[in-house]
């Protein structure tokens, strides 16, 4: 039966995709006016907007199975497979160019000109070799590296999230529709709950690393700038 729902659940990365999106737009939102009223502390900000995103990811999630208990009411029947467009077969429309007449003419037998030896023969003369100018600035911009590979660890958690959608909404979708018909004729109490313990159960830990990614990055940052309010102020006291 979830296999069915599954079916049911159109494109569901997608779904989550757009889900995430205004996530993360609630969560960026969240960290420009906590920095308007003064919080400042990027250790402090970032997982206080983590969580504030978290809750708007939770209503959304709510929402969307709200949805679904109404969408799939009514399951089809499954006495057989909806054709595909073409019928079930992959036909080839052949509608390459033609072939206006089968002689020789003269554009074939005319041979290739060889490529120039001048174009070939352009080699530098001289290669610089680093220097210590350019090593410095390197080491100047690993504390920047280290800022984003920890961010990156944030992004892969999020994009964990997206990865496991069929599987979460799929389960949703099979509460929603049992909250929906089982649940309500037999007055099972606190039928709500479950799409909340599926949800935590399958998107807590990726949020919880997105949020200490974003701790750790926060305290890096401000030991390094201790005056950097954003990571762009961040980056460009590096440059």
């Amino acid at each position: 039966m979830r296999g069915l729902i599954a079916a049911q659940v159109s494109v569901p990365r997608l779904q989550m995709s757009l889900l995430v999106l205004l996530t993360a737009a609630s969560g960026f939102l969240a960290s420009v006016v906590f920095s308007a009223v003064g919080m400042d502390a990027l250790w402090l900000r970032y997982p206080v907007c983590v969580l504030v995103a978290y809750g708007v990811f939770l209503a959304l999630i709510w929402s969307w199975r709200r949805h679904r208990e109404w969408d799939l009411g009514n399951l089809p029947s499954g006495d057989g497979a909806s054709p595909s467009p073409s019928g079930g077969k992959h036909e080839w429309q052949g509608g390459g160019g033609h072939s206006g007449g089968g002689g020789a003419s003269a554009s074939f037998d005319a041979p290739a000109s060889p490529p120039s030896l001048a174009s070939i023969d352009t080699v530098p003369t001289s290669v610089e070799l680093p220097s210590l100018d350019n090593s410095l600035d390197a080491d100047e911009a690993l504390p920047v590296v280290v800022v984003m590979v920890v961010l990156g660890g944030a992004l892969l958690a999020i994009g964990w999230v997206i990865w496991i959608a069929p599987v979460l909404m799929a389960e949703l979708a099979l509460d929603a529709v049992l909250s929906a018909g089982l649940y309500r004729r037999l007055k099972h109490p606190g039928t709500d709950d479950h799409w909340l313990s599926t949800t935590l159960r399958h998107t807590g830990k990726p949020f919880a690393a997105a949020m200490l990614s974003l701790l750790v990055a926060g305290a890096v940052m401000n030991l390094l700038v201790p005056n950097a309010a954003s990571l762009g102020e961040f980056i460009a006291h590096y440059r």
